[in-house]
């Protein structure tokens, strides 16, 4: 497919329907150092006119990219059994980094995204591990570099980097990920709300963590060939918990230097504030936690439904009973066991999301 002496680090992303974040997020990969060497795998699940619209954005004037210089497309390339329809080939404006754009025929969810790419890429030689970000991310120039030498240097399988809020650069959103709280049900951001620059203890941080953030996750070859892709059963939501429960044995690792500033919930409607959630969000949160929980902690089963059910009333206190009815719809779904893309329509994103993530009632298969 390329020159591995120029392609060390495949990287990821998952888009839906949001070019404007993934434009800044390939604008901030540009400013990379020269090394390691990466090229980017988009996958869109918005379907056909996102595809074209993410297209036409990331080449517009002011977009990061350029047309590659070879239009044809690699053999190694090809579409994995129906799931990508069409990919384009573009390239990182002022790098030898080439941008590849998969159009997904159905919305895979995240983890689907994620394996369409990880599917072909196995079968490419010469890369040493995959970096996977999320759209709404902007990594800092030195990012990469960071996981991969942390990675070697801990002989770690799966690193996180230090997560930013978007538009501060003076405290910390999470420290590499987080530790699961088996008596809450639930996980915390390791290192939440501290100073960028406060005093950190390396080894105790990666003694704690639990689950490597999906906002930016380094996974070695070596790792992604022994725990395979993403579960797809998570469809959104958990599935990086699960990827990094089944990496541990490999080694979690934390590297302070991997600066990644991110927005959060621009394409599902995660917001912070509770009443202004997507119920597309509440629902598959509720869902898959029920999920996880039953995986990896199951003598906390009764627990984490109790939990769940005091979590959906905080809804109800943030005076949107559209959402606690959609958690409710969650933890039964879970209980009926269903996994995967939703049963039935669930609202998607709502319109308090910037423009280039704004969708209403959507159906997300």
């Amino acid at each position: 497919m390329t020159d591995p002496d120029r392609f060390r680090v495949p990287i990821l992303i998952v888009s839906f329907r949001n070019p404007g974040d993934v434009c800044a997020c390939l604008n901030a990969l540009s400013r990379s150092i020269i090394e390691p060497g990466f090229e980017i795998f988009v996958c869109e699940n918005g379907g056909t006119d996102s595809f074209n619209e993410l297209c036409n954005a990331l080449l517009s004037p002011e977009g990061p990219c350029t047309m590659a210089f070879s239009s044809g497309l690699p053999s190694s390339l090809s579409t994995v059994s129906g799931r990508l329809g069409d990919v384009r080939c573009l390239a990182l404006r002022g790098r030898s980094s080439r941008v590849w754009i998969g159009c997904a025929t159905q919305n895979l969810g995240y983890a689907g995204g994620i394996n369409v790419w990880i599917d072909q890429l196995l079968s490419i030689k010469g890369w040493q591990g995959i970096w996977i970000l999320n759209p709404d991310s902007e990594p800092e120039p030195g990012a990469l570099k960071a996981l991969v030498d942390r990675s070697i240097s801990g002989n770690k399988g799966m690193v996180g980097s230090t997560i930013l809020p978007s538009g501060s650069r003076n405290y910390v959103h999470c420290r590499g990920g987080h530790h699961w709280l088996k008596f809450k049900t639930n996980s915390r951001s390791i290192g939440f709300e501290e100073p960028v620059d406060a005093p950190i203890n390396l080894p105790a941080i990666e003694d704690a963590l639990d689950c490597v953030s999906g906002a930016s996750m380094y996974v070695t070859r070596a790792c992604l060939e022994k725990i395979g892709p993403m579960d797809e059963r998570f469809f959104l939501y958990y599935e990086d918990a699960d990827w990094s429960m089944r990496a541990r044995r490999y080694g979690l690792g934390y590297a302070p230097d991997s600066i990644v500033r991110h927005t959060g919930g621009t394409t599902i409607g995660s917001a912070r504030l509770r009443a202004q959630r997507s119920q597309l969000s509440v629902y598959l949160e509720s869902r898959n936690r029920i999920h996880f929980v039953r995986m990896y902690w199951w003598p906390f089963l009764p627990l984490a439904y109790a939990v769940g059910l005091a979590y959906a009333a905080t809804y109800l206190f943030a005076r949107s009973p559209s959402n606690f009815n959609a958690a409710l719809s969650g933890l039964v779904a879970a209980m009926k066991g269903e996994t995967g893309p939703p049963a039935r329509p669930v609202a998607g994103p709502q319109p308090h999301l910037r423009s280039s993530s704004r969708q209403s009632a959507l159906k997300w298969w």
